[in-house]
């Protein structure tokens, strides 16, 4: 039952991601996606992918309290100092093969589009890291992540659709 409630929480909260029509509200759905996540791989005992939800939260909890970007030197060094910190843990933990490096991947898309973009540009960071996210999901067998992020993806690229076309509407 435990098991079930830890792959159900993230596919709850994306679901929610369908009324995530403000940036600030992807954040704090991301938060929490991330709390859920991260509490599945632990459990499931994927520390890779544990490690980058866990600094993935750290890095959406400073957008949301700080409200402003970084600058393109600070994003970078940022990301690199983050992506060390779950490599070595990979490292660490003997997970160096090519599949415990996507959470890698999906980290640094999510990241760069929250310290770095503004919410069209948040959004496409964000598509492209939850379809390396759900690959992840389906290939460690993790159904919970990978429906969730497959959700997740359709969400922002929904979100996304629709600011593109108000951009254009706005345009005329």
């Amino acid at each position: 039952m435990f098991e079930l409630l830890l792959h159900g929480f993230p596919v709850a909260f994306a679901l929610a991601s369908f009324w995530s029509n403000t940036e600030r509200k992807l954040l704090l759905l991301n938060l929490g996606l991330c709390i859920a996540i991260g509490s599945l791989l632990v459990f499931e005992q994927a520390w890779g992918g544990a490690a980058v939800i866990t600094v993935a939260g750290l890095s959406t909890s400073y957008r949301l309290i700080k409200q402003k970007l970084l600058s393109p030197m600070a994003t970078y060094i940022t990301l690199i100092a983050m992506m060390v910190i779950v490599l070595t843990v990979n490292n660490l933990t003997g997970k160096t093969s090519l599949v415990e490096a996507m959470p890698v991947l999906t980290f640094m898309a999510y990241r760069f589009g929250e310290l770095h973009c503004k919410e069209a540009g948040l959004r496409v960071c964000m598509i492209i890291g939850s379809i390396n996210f759900t690959a992840y999901g389906i290939i460690t067998q993790t159904w919970g992540l990978a429906i969730t992020e497959a959700l997740f993806a359709a969400s922002n690229m929904w979100y996304y659709l629709r600011l593109r076309k108000a951009i254009r509407v706005s345009a005329v």
